[in-house]
């Protein structure tokens, strides 16, 4: 068995089966789909059930687990030298395992790849794109601001997740964590090709878990500076987290973007110390955060403002970085 693919459920009935028919449709065939129906208490176990393909295993948990229990669980059951996400409510492209399994096969020292997707409404309908950082510099040095993979995008090794499980400290951030943990270890890919569909609905976080993630996302971020040696403020690390989400700080635009550019000098300083990012990706890294806090914020005027100079390669990256990923 070369891939499992570990699909959780829990009251998935309206996407389920576009889900489960994407699996059956690769082009890659050497596959196991393992389905563990957490707890549903909808119509996903009658759909699951009238599929007949041998290569989908069903399991069902008595009760609501959650999904990190739920996905140690499946890592545990597969049997794939590889193993593939995917969502119950995502789809895959045709050829997504056949383009993962390849670059897998031909770069050993990559511990897992995720692909570009297309982001689809409630209805199937396309609504926009994401287009993520491919190269492992460019994952490295974005992890530091942002999550860089689409979950259901993801396909890893089966050894480095058996070594490598998700933490059970951070519930609804727990793929964050888990790529920020494997960056510091292993070599990370993103296929620049649009393999995945990812789903995006009311359901997708409740407002009741928003807390929760913010504040788990705020300790990543706290760990990951220190890697750059920085032991960063409450403060500082609301100003880091406002680049993505402007609600977490309550202070005016211009004074957020005074001390932002402070903060990003920092952060470019202590990296032009430290071996473990690349410096000119990182530093190009930087001003596109820069760019994209300014686009949060509508604050167009700040745009070419930028809080450090870059040299002429550390441009050209930053200019391949934007035409790559700010999709209109």
């Amino acid at each position: 068995m070369k891939v499992s693919v570990l699909m959780p459920v829990y009251n998935a009935e309206q996407y389920l089966a576009l889900a489960i028919d994407s699996i059956i449709s690769q082009t890659f065939t050497d596959w196991e789909l393992i389905i563990v129906n957490d707890g549903s208490t909808d119509k996903s176990e009658e759909i699951v059930l009238s599929y007949t393909d041998t290569r989908i295993r069903y399991i069902k948990n008595a009760e609501n687990k959650g999904i990190i229990y739920t996905r140690n669980m499946m890592i545990e059951m597969a049997l794939g030298t590889y193993i593939a996400f995917l969502d119950s409510d995502d789809i895959s492209e045709a050829s997504r395992l056949e383009h993962q399994v390849k670059f897998l096969d031909n770069n050993p020292e990559y511990a897992l790849c995720g692909t570009w997707g297309v982001i689809i409404d409630d209805n199937g309908r396309q609504i926009g794109k994401i287009n993520m950082p491919s190269s492992d510099e460019e994952i490295r040095s974005s992890l530091l601001f942002v999550n860089t993979f689409i979950q259901s995008s993801i396909m890893i090794r089966r050894e480095v997740l058996i070594s490598h499980p998700y933490d059970k400290a951070y519930p609804v951030a727990e793929d964050y964590e888990l790529w920020c943990r494997l960056s510091h270890l292993y070599k990370l890919k993103n296929i620049p090709i649009q393999l995945t569909q990812y789903r995006w609905h009311g359901n997708n976080i409740s407002k009741s878990k928003k807390e929760l993630m913010v504040s788990l996302v705020k300790s990543i971020y706290k760990k990951e500076l220190s890697c750059l040696g920085i032991n960063a403020t409450e403060h500082q690390i609301r100003l880091h987290a406002a680049i993505k989400d402007k609600e977490v700080v309550n202070i005016p635009a211009n004074l957020y973007f005074e001390e932002l550019r402070t903060w990003l000098k920092q952060i470019a300083q202590e990296g032009s110390k430290n071996k473990i990012y690349n410096k000119n990706v990182l530093r190009a890294t930087i001003v596109f955060r820069w760019i994209f806090a300014c686009k949060e914020w509508r604050m167009w005027k700040k745009y070419i403002s930028f809080p450090i100079r870059l040299n002429m390669k550390e441009y050209r990256i930053l200019l391949r970085m934007l035409s790559q990923r700010i999709i209109k």
